[in-house]
């Protein structure tokens, strides 16, 4: 990650000009933001760069869209080839492996309309179909034009062509938010998660549980006895729950089957008990609550821990990435008011530190979870 020290930003910039002040180590991983405008949608994004105003005390964190690797990864490759004529379309052509000889298992077929791009035809062989080739084919014309698709989304279309100009994931086109042309972003560290959206395991509460503990007999008590009744129940609420009971009292609370869920992105590694740092189903922060691991149901404990062990690592660096502002804020007084070169390296120091910690709390999370069911059998 590069980072820039009391830069001023034109206006539309991303990025300070020239060369940035120094470099960190901060997390090799993918992470994935969500779509606030498309529900379930979430795009893959790296770290690139860190952008700190002493004057306001903001740290911009820029990230880097990346473009989808699907097809990719499965071995496909892709080819561009231009129009024989200037009112001919140009193509994407995809073909499995390398060789360029063998026959194209996809084409895209587009044209160029003004400032945007035009798709004329996509096809793809149906043995090569669910593999994202044709996502992968769009964004490479966008990547090559440094145009963007007029959206299909509501054209009368086949349904598969429906249905693919309508998935929340689209990557391409003028409404996708997140499309390859505007390749950087910026984020807020707390947006980030570790895998998409639709991975995310959803925290249940364990509603018999809180009807029991002592939050919930308060809540019951506040609502039966008329003082707040509002408050009392809005406390379940804000765990998924709702109140049962009989003639107008409240007796227990169950799981709303109707509420929105809570998704869990993050490891507070540093509260005491280990709690979950939340979103809900857009990918956007969720700070009513951070509830620790006892708290869930049993089969929501068992989602949540096997993410937490697919990904440790990333999960760490997540961690780790708390101490960037402090960090880089210490540096920058140093360099403004006591004009001290500061040593770079002890924000890579502190990353480390906090990266360690964070293994260690949620290793022994997981072996803490393998010794009770053990003692369980």
């Amino acid at each position: 990650m590069d980072v820039y020290l009391n830069r001023t930003l034109e206006l539309g910039q991303k990025l300070p000009y020239g060369v940035s002040d120094f470099k960190l180590q901060v997390s090799q991983h993918t992470y994935y933001v969500g779509n606030p405008s498309r529900s379930g949608a979430s795009f893959p994004v790296k770290l690139k760069a860190a952008v700190y105003c002493g004057e306001t005390e903001v740290l911009n964190i820029v990230a880097e869209v990346q473009p989808a690797t699907k097809a990719q990864d499965m071995g496909y490759r892709f080819k561009y080839q231009a129009g024989i004529g200037p009112d001919e379309p140009d193509y994407i052509l995809a073909y499995m492996g390398s060789n360029p000889q063998a026959e194209p298992v996809g084409e895209l077929r587009f044209t160029a309309a003004g400032a945007y791009l035009q798709d004329e035809d996509a096809q793809v062989a149906y043995e090569h179909q669910r593999r994202g080739i044709a996502t992968a084919m769009y964004q490479q014309a966008e990547a090559l034009t440094g145009k963007q698709f007029l959206s299909r989304a509501g054209d009368v279309l086949t349904v598969d062509g429906a249905a693919f100009w309508a998935s929340p994931d689209r990557p391409f086109g003028v409404d996708a938010l997140y499309s390859q042309p505007r390749r950087l972003l910026w984020i807020n560290l707390a947006d980030l998660m570790t895998a998409p959206l639709k991975e995310l395991p959803k925290v249940v509460f364990d509603a018999d549980r809180f009807t029991l503990s002592a939050t919930g007999q308060r809540c019951i008590e506040m609502t039966n006895s008329g003082g707040a009744p509002r408050l009392g129940l809005q406390e379940a609420r804000t765990r998924g729950l709702v109140a049962r009971g009989h003639d107008g009292l409240v007796e227990s609370f169950v799981n709303d089957p109707h509420a929105a869920p809570k998704l869990m992105r993050n490891v507070q590694c540093n509260s005491q008990p280990p709690a979950l740092a939340l979103c809900n189903a857009r990918g956007l922060p969720d700070a009513t609550i951070s509830p620790p691991l006892a708290l869930l149901t049993e089969e929501s404990r068992e989602d949540v821990l096997h993410f937490i062990g697919r990904y440790l690592h990333a999960l760490a660096d997540l961690n780790a990435t708390e101490v960037l502002h402090p960090a880089i804020r210490t540096l920058s007084r140093q360099r403004q008011f006591h004009h001290e070169r500061g040593d770079p390296e002890h924000i890579e120091r502190a990353l480390e530190v906090r990266r360690v910690q964070g293994m260690s709390v949620m290793t022994d999370m997981l072996e803490k979870e393998a010794e009770f069911r053990a003692s369980r059998m």
